[in-house]
């Protein structure tokens, strides 16, 4: 009788252990696939008085590799914008432009995911898991981004 318990605490234990395991490394996974959260502002002279042409900005601007959820909200009372996330062009490179459509031709440059058509006031979000780099977002409605709607982003190792 005696072995038996000593074998049902031995294994009670052992069970307890096992749990404690695995629910610290849940734990572990949990917080390192948690995303960072950026804010992107999307402004234009509407916004407010303050806002002199087109404007966007994300805080932070810099975050560490791995899972990043982008909050996008159109501050404009009055116009429709995007975000576009894409590695920033090497060496200064311009990104290639339709100067008749006034946007960037998308078809040559290869989206890393958007938030799309943001109506006055409206918000939404993107999630992706970015390498260290450098990387541009950019609305691209028209003349948006030639008249300065575009922010630079750095994801460090």
């Amino acid at each position: 009788m005696r072995h038996k318990r000593m074998s049902q605490r031995f294994c009670t234990e052992s069970f307890g252990r096992a749990l404690l395991a695995m629910a610290a490394g849940l734990a572990a996974s949990a917080s390192a696939s948690a995303a960072t959260t950026v804010n992107v502002a999307l402004m234009d002279p509407s916004t407010d008085g303050s806002v002199q042409g087109m404007k966007m900005t994300a805080t932070p601007d810099t975050v560490k590799a791995g899972v990043v959820t982008f909050q996008d909200i159109n501050q404009s009372k009055g116009l429709v914008h995007e975000m576009i996330l894409i590695r920033k062009p090497a060496d200064g490179k311009q990104l290639p432009y339709d100067d008749k459509e006034q946007k960037v031709i998308e078809e040559k440059i290869k989206s890393l995911g958007e938030v799309s058509e943001l109506d006055p006031g409206k918000s939404g979000k993107l999630t992706v898991t970015l390498s260290p780099g450098n990387y541009l977002l950019i609305c691209n409605q028209a003349s948006h981004y030639m008249s300065g709607m575009s922010t630079s982003f750095t994801v460090t190792p």
